[in-house]
């Protein structure tokens, strides 16, 4: 908030008008919002970043296999990106890619809810 105000001064002096003091508490609380709004969403592609990573080694190592309940997904990779197909279908990716291109990997689970198979993709 300090950083905003500092700014809102700056801008101010260099532009040689004034701001009335009422607009500059709302543009910094706009500011302050957005800020906090950007450190949220930085946050979530750290954890989906990681989240992927977790997933990719999982599939790599030969602790994956059929069967394994969607808790035991859940503690080894994290929370998946998406859900699709009712929960039947989880996705994990990273920040770089989007659900249309990139890298991602799939986890099928069955009626049971046990997991059934697993992909991962790279699609242009």
């Amino acid at each position: 908030m300090r950083q905003a105000a500092v700014f809102i001064i700056i801008l101010s002096v260099f532009s040689g008008m004034h701001i009335k003091p009422l607009f500059a508490v709302g543009v910094i609380r706009r500011l302050t919002g957005l800020k906090a709004s950007m450190d949220r969403m930085a946050k979530e592609r750290r954890v989906e970043g990681d989240n992927y990573q977790k997933a990719k080694e999982f599939i790599q190592g030969s602790e994956i296999t059929e069967g394994l309940s969607k808790d035991d997904i859940m503690k080894q990779c994290g929370d998946p990106a998406a859900k699709a197909g009712n929960g039947s279908r989880w996705a994990y990716k990273p920040p770089t890619s989007t659900f249309f291109k990139g890298e991602k990997i799939y986890f099928f689970f069955n009626a049971d809810e046990k997991l059934s198979d697993w992909e991962q993709i790279y699609q242009d």
